[in-house]
C-alpha cells in the first residue's frame, strides 16, 4: 500500500519537533555552525552508505540541476539551521516561533512567482490561519504578548532563516522531479559540506566549548540522524507529492509537536491556549493542503 505524502510531511515536523527540545542544551555547549558541522557530519555517514546500498552508486544529477542543488545545500542544510541556533543566543523563543511561522506564506509566494505552483486564496487562508495559530500558542492566548512583539537582531536573523527554507522548499520540487528524494538529500548534505567544515570547523576551534553532558551526546546524535536524515527524507518525499505551496502549511505544525514533547518530556502540561492554537494550526493545514473542488487548485 502506497504511503500518502501527507503522512510523510506530518513526520517531518514531528522530528523536527524534538530539534528545538535539544536545541537549547545543545547551544548552550557549542557554537551554531560547529553544531550544524557535526550534525551534518553524522548525517553523511548514514547517507552516503545508505544511498550507495539502494541506488547502487552515489547520485549523478544532469549538468542543469547544479545550480539548485548548490543553492539547496547552502539554504537548507549550511544555513538554515546555523540561523536558527544563531538568533536563539538574541531573542526569545516566542518570536523565534512567531516569525517561523511566516515560513509558509512566503513558500506560497515564492512558489507561484516562479511558477511552480498556484497562489489561490484557499491555500493563502490556510497558511494566515496557521500563523494565527502559532501565535496563539507562543503567547499562550495573551493579546499583550503578541502587541509587545518587536524585532531585534536575532528576530531579523529568524527571518532570514525563515525565506532560506522556503526557497529551498521551493527547490525541491524542481529536482525530485528527475531525481530520488534520498539522492537530493544526500548530494546536498555532501556539497554543504566543505563550506561547513571551513565555517563550524573554524568556531570549534575559536569559540569556548561547554560541558559535553550525556542529554548533548544525546542530542547531536538525534539531529544528525533523526532531524536530519530522517526529517529532510520525509519533507522532500512529502513536497514531491503534493507542492511546495501545500506542503509548506505543515510546518507549522511543530509547534505543537514541540508543546507536546515538553509536556511528555519535561512533564510541561499544556494549557487552553496550546489546545486552541494547535486546533487552529491543524485546521489551517487541512484547509491550505486540500485541493478544493475545482482542478485548477490542483498541482
Amino acid at each position: 500500500m502506497k504511503i500518502p505524502p501527507y503522512v510523510f510531511l506530518t513526520l517531518a515536523p514531528l522530528f523536527w519537533a524534538g530539534n528545538f527540545v535539544f536545541g537549547k542544551p545543545l547551544s548552550e555547549a557549542l557554537p551554531p555552525f560547529g553544531i550544524n558541522l557535526i550534525r551534518w557530519l553524522l548525517a553523511c555517514a548514514i547517507l552516503v552508505p545508505l544511498t550507495l546500498y539502494l541506488e547502487g552508486r552515489f547520485p549523478r544529477p544532469a549538468r542543469y540541476l547544479w545550480p539548485g542543488l548548490l543553492v539547496m545545500a547552502l539554504t537548507g542544510v549550511l544555513l538554515f539551521n546555523s540561523l536558527v541556533y544563531l538568533s536563539l543566543e538574541y531573542t526569545t523563543s516566542t518570536n523565534a516561533a512567531l516569525i517561523n511561522g511566516a515560513t509558509p506564506i512566503l513558500t506560497i509566494v515564492i512558489a507561484a512567482s516562479v511558477g511552480f505552483d498556484r497562489l489561490t486564496g484557499r491555500r493563502m487562508a490556510g497558511a494566515l490561519t496557521s500563523l494565527v495559530g502559532v501565535g496563539w500558542i507562543v503567547s499562550w492566548g495573551s493579546l499583550e504578548a503578541l502587541a509587545s512583539f518587536s524585532f531585534n537582531r536575532g528576530d531579523l536573523v529568524m527571518l532570514v532563516a525563515a525565506l532560506l527554507w522556503a526557497i529551498y522548499t521551493v527547490l525541491v520540487i524542481r529536482v525530485t522531479r528527475v531525481m530520488t528524494p534520498l539522492a537530493v538529500t544526500t548530494i546536498t548534505a555532501v556539497l554543504a559540506l566543505p563550506l561547513s567544515a571551513l565555517i563550524g570547523g573554524y568556531e570549534l576551534a575559536t569559540q569556548p566549548i561547554g560541558e559535553i553532558t550525556p542529554v548533548v551526546v544525546l542530542g547531536l546524535v538525534y539531529v544528525g540522524a533523526v532531524a536530519s536524515v530522517g526529517a529532510f527524507l520525509f519533507w522532500s518525499i512529502g513536497v514531491k507529492g503534493i507542492g511546495a505551496a501545500r506542503a509548506s502549511a505543515f510546518l507549522n505544525l511543530i509547534p505543537v509537536f514541540t508543546a507536546v514533547i515538553a509536556a511528555i518530556a519535561l512533564d510541561e502540561c499544556p494549557g487552553l491556549p496550546q489546545l486552541v492554537g494547535g486546533l487552529l494550526v491543524i485546521c489551517g493545514v487541512t484547509l491550505a493542503s486540500s485541493r478544493g473542488r475545482r482542478p485548477a487548485d490542483e498541482e
